[in-house]
């Protein structure tokens, strides 16, 4: 389970008292910071022997996701300043003076693994049901809280501060950027041959929805770098499996454009509420698209 290591649940841990005093303007982003650091390295030394950092630092990072799912996405402004100063610091072992690395290579804070690795935990959770996507019975505070965690992963993603360098570039260069997970949403919705009128009635067409209305700049962005990743996180859906899709190819951007069109068609009496969220993703899309084309 995504919550194995809280006894009791997120929401009772110090962390999740920490980061809602955090939003309710109880305690200034510093001072979690520096609250943070002391007790991941305390809860590390604590663990003894075969204890990780990754354990450790995955406790943070479940308690502030579950209280993303809880909170209005208006308060998300003091995580998203907190992501951007803990990733001002490294974490080092005491005893060599080496920076402490999560099992994937990448740094401790600076690199921030345990946002990716905690949020596809969270998102695999909802995912366990094949059909979850597209299914029109899931419960309705499940789909809040999906809906209000692909908002939090967007706005982190388009806070970010990333670096393009070049079009091979498959390094996540801000570990703020969940752009690959975007990506992974917009394949599963889009890519993957869900008829479009099942996409209308279900969880995943909100999530890509609130990507494009969240963080569209930073999407078109990778767009126009060309901005690629892994033969798994980058590849394509089965409908398009022939392409050499890597990444964020305009290709895909154009396809991904008429499956939003397609499902805003698709929209049926009473669904006046998705096919708005549609419009307001298919609006960001076009002002991106018009703007690049009129310079």
């Amino acid at each position: 389970m995504a919550f194995e290591m809280f006894k009791t649940g997120p929401e009772y841990s110090s962390e999740f008292k920490l980061f809602k005093g955090l939003v309710d303007d109880e305690v200034t982003v510093d001072d979690a910071v520096q609250w943070v650091i002391g007790a991941t390295m305390d809860r590390l030394e604590g663990y003894g022997p075969g204890g990780t950092i990754d354990k450790a630092d995955a406790v943070t990072f479940m308690a502030i996701l579950e209280l993303v799912m809880r909170i209005d996405q208006a308060q998300y402004g003091p995580l998203v300043a907190f992501l951007k100063e803990l990733k001002m610091y490294n974490a080092v072992d005491s005893t060599t003076g080496l920076v402490l690395k999560a099992r994937n290579g990448s740094w401790v804070w600076s690199h921030l693994p345990s946002l990716t690795t905690c949020a596809r935990k969270i998102l695999a959770e909802f995912e366990r049901d094949d059909d979850y996507l597209c299914d029109p019975n899931v419960d309705p505070e499940q789909q809040i809280r999906w809906a209000k965690m692909n908002i939090f992963l967007a706005k982190s993603t388009q806070a970010a501060d990333v670096k393009y360098t070049s079009s091979s570039q498959v390094f996540i260069s801000d570990g703020m950027d969940e752009s690959h997970i975007g990506l992974c949403g917009l394949r599963q919705i889009f890519e993957e041959g869900i008829p479009t009128e099942q996409l209308t009635s279900g969880v995943g067409l909100l999530g890509v929805c609130y990507w494009f209305i969240c963080a569209g700049d930073r999407l078109w962005e990778n767009v126009l770098n060309g901005r690629q990743y892994n033969k798994y996180d980058g590849r394509p859906g089965d409908m398009f499996w022939d392409r050499n899709w890597r990444g964020f190819e305009r290709e895909r951007w154009d396809v991904w454009q008429k499956g939003l069109r397609d499902a805003q068609d698709a929209c049926l009496p009473g669904q006046e509420d998705v096919k708005d969220l549609i419009s307001r993703a298919l609006s960001k899309m076009e002002s991106l698209t018009n703007d690049s084309s009129c310079q």
